[in-house]
């Protein structure tokens, strides 16, 4: 799915637009720009990274034979979907801005079932070796979502209580609060419009 994915992201709703306009003269202006533009960029291609995520872990439950083939095309979708994105972002959509530290936090929280899921194939691989127990039938799912659900919550646990310790403080007085345009391009003079290709040619041959 992903080497489809430029069609209907970028080349299907570019094709849509052109031809909207091209037989709508009443659309013009901002509207017509719209209709041109890639859809906006998404918070999506967390879960896409997430199902293969799953899916790589799901790969241990099963004898081995193809685990280093289905890694290797895992690893080349995932050059492609990097590859992708750096070029719909430089390129193609119209601006995004995921800044926050509710994504972050969002987005490590979401890897705490996942993780657990390694803890489940664990104590499933664990079963009947040498030393250890050996479980048939229910016993043996009932340990594997102990394992999954014991790993889920210290995960969870620890990312909220523990890692914050690490960080730095927030400040009680915002240290750029009183900065204006001009203080700040005393002290950063480059900026989009001063060091911007495109402006400084149109700068030196106006």
């Amino acid at each position: 799915p992903f080497l489809i994915e430029p069609f209907p992201t970028i080349i299907a709703p570019w094709l849509l637009g052109r031809l909207l306009i091209r037989t709508h003269p009443e659309v013009q202006g901002q509207v017509a720009a719209e209709w041109a533009a890639m859809c906006p960029m998404e918070m999506g291609r967390y879960a896409d990274l997430l199902l293969n995520m799953i899916l790589g872990i799901m790969i241990f439950y099963f004898p081995g034979g193809y685990t280093w083939r289905l890694f290797l095309f895992m690893a080349a979708s995932h050059v492609w979907i990097y590859v992708f994105d750096h070029s719909r972002v430089l390129r193609s959509i119209p601006a995004c801005t995921f800044a926050s530290y509710d994504i972050e936090f969002a987005a490590q929280a979401v890897l705490a079932p996942i993780m657990g899921i390694i803890a489940a194939c664990l104590a499933f691989k664990l079963n009947c070796e040498p030393g250890v127990y050996c479980l048939r039938g229910p016993s043996l799912i009932i340990v594997c979502t102990l394992a999954w659900f014991v790993h889920t919550v210290m995960h969870l646990l620890v990312l909220t209580y523990v890692i914050p310790k690490f960080g730095k403080p927030e400040p009680d007085e915002d240290p750029a609060g009183n900065e204006t345009f001009a203080t700040l391009a005393h002290r950063v003079p480059s900026s989009w419009f001063t060091a911007n290709p495109v402006h400084c040619l149109r700068s030196k041959h106006k």
